[in-house]
C-alpha cells in the first residue's frame, strides 16, 4: 500500500482526523493486525484465530468510576454519572502472553441487569457475553492512535438502541510483530 492510500483507512473510524499520522503508522502493523484494528468483530475470537491458542480474559479492575470529559462525550453521559470501569488483559491461554490491554466504561442505565451481573464474573469477556446474551448492538470505531512506545490503540463504542452503552479502548502490544514470532506455533508460519 502506498503512503497516499492510508487516508482510505480513515473511513473506518468515526472520529479519525485525515491528517492523523496514526493512519500512516498503521502500515507498520503486521497485515492481520491491521485488519483487526478496523474490524468490529469479537476480538477474543480474532486473536485466537491469529495466534492459534485460546484467549483468556483476566479482569484487573471492575469498579464504579466516573469517565473523563472525552469519555463522557463518547458515552453521552452527564458529568456526575457513574459507570462501571473495567480493565482487562487478553492473554494466550497456552503461552500466557498478553496481547491486549483494555479499559472499558459500561453505562448501567443502558445495559440489561443480567449482562452487568455476568460482567462481574472474573474472566468474563464483553464481546463473548454480548454474543451469548443475544443483545442487539452495533459497534462504532472512533479512532486509532499510536503511543510513544509504538503501542497501537483503538477506541470504539457499543451502541444499544442507537445509544452508547459501552466505551472500549484497546492497546495492542505486539501488532507490528508477525504472530509466528510471538507464539512459535508451527501453524502460524508463512507458507
Amino acid at each position: 500500500m502506498l503512503k497516499s492510500d492510508y487516508s482510505a483507512l480513515s473511513r473506518f473510524f468515526t472520529s479519525q482526523a485525515e491528517t492523523d499520522r496514526s493512519l500512516a503508522e498503521l502500515g507498520d502493523l503486521y497485515p492481520a493486525y491491521r485488519a483487526v484494528m478496523v474490524s468490529d468483530g469479537t476480538l477474543t475470537q480474532m486473536l485466537s484465530a491469529l495466534h492459534l491458542e485460546e484467549i483468556s480474559t483476566h479482569t484487573v479492575e471492575n469498579v464504579e468510576g466516573i469517565p473523563d470529559a472525552e469519555q463522557r462525550g463518547w458515552l453521552e453521559t452527564d458529568v456526575d454519572e457513574t459507570c462501571v470501569r473495567r480493565r482487562v488483559t487478553l492473554n494466550g491461554a497456552v503461552t500466557g502472553r498478553t496481547y491486549v490491554r483494555a479499559l472499558s466504561y459500561l453505562y448501567p442505565p443502558r445495559l440489561p441487569a443480567s449482562f452487568l451481573m455476568e460482567m462481574n464474573r472474573p474472566g468474563s469477556s464483553l464481546g463473548s457475553q454480548l454474543l451469548a446474551s443475544r443483545i442487539h448492538h452495533r459497534r462504532e470505531l472512533l479512532w486509532v492512535r499510536t503511543g510513544p512506545d509504538h503501542v497501537f490503540s483503538r477506541l470504539y463504542r457499543i451502541l444499544l438502541r442507537d445509544r452508547p452503552a459501552i466505551l472500549i479502548q484497546e492497546e495492542f502490544l505486539d501488532g507490528d510483530v508477525p504472530p509466528w514470532e510471538l507464539t512459535g506455533h508451527p501453524g502460524t508460519s508463512r507458507r
